[in-house]
């Protein structure tokens, strides 16, 4: 079961530590889109249209830890590099102005093995797409 939740929310944290409390896992994928008035923003790819507009696919052993770095590290008032999503999206103005940090949402997806769930999303990414997310780097 995943939850979809606004980054730049204050209750981020405390909805993650609920939710992982509630689903008795501390890690797995997180994929980070951008909506406008409560759906996706669709994003042009290799061979399509991404309609649920992936910006990022990650992985977390423990969502806390992880997706704490991967909101400093967007905020517009953190200078950090501590997560390659933030470096990524914060390098190119245009990005910011498509995507603004108020519209960023993380979709929580636990996992018992967060490393192969990952590869999962990922391998069948490129397979839709042609490419991976466009903020990800690396499989």
């Amino acid at each position: 079961m995943s939850i979809c939740l606004q980054i730049a929310s204050e209750q981020f944290w405390n909805d993650i530590n609920e939710y992982c409390r509630h689903c008795g896992l501390s890690g797995g994928v997180y994929l980070i889109q951008s909506l406008r008035k409560g759906s996706p923003v669709p994003i042009s790819r290799l061979l399509g249209i991404d309609e649920q507009g992936v910006l990022y696919i990650g992985k977390a052993d423990s969502f806390l830890d992880r997706v704490i770095s991967l909101k400093k590290s967007t905020s517009n008032y953190y200078r950090g590099t501590g997560h390659e999503f933030g470096c990524r999206y914060k390098e190119n103005p245009r990005i910011l102005e498509q995507f603004p940090f108020e519209s960023l949402f993380a979709v929580i997806e636990p996992s018992n093995d967060p490393k192969g769930f990952e590869r999962l999303r990922l391998t069948a990414y490129i397979a839709a797409f042609g490419e991976l997310p466009p903020l990800n780097r690396h499989r």
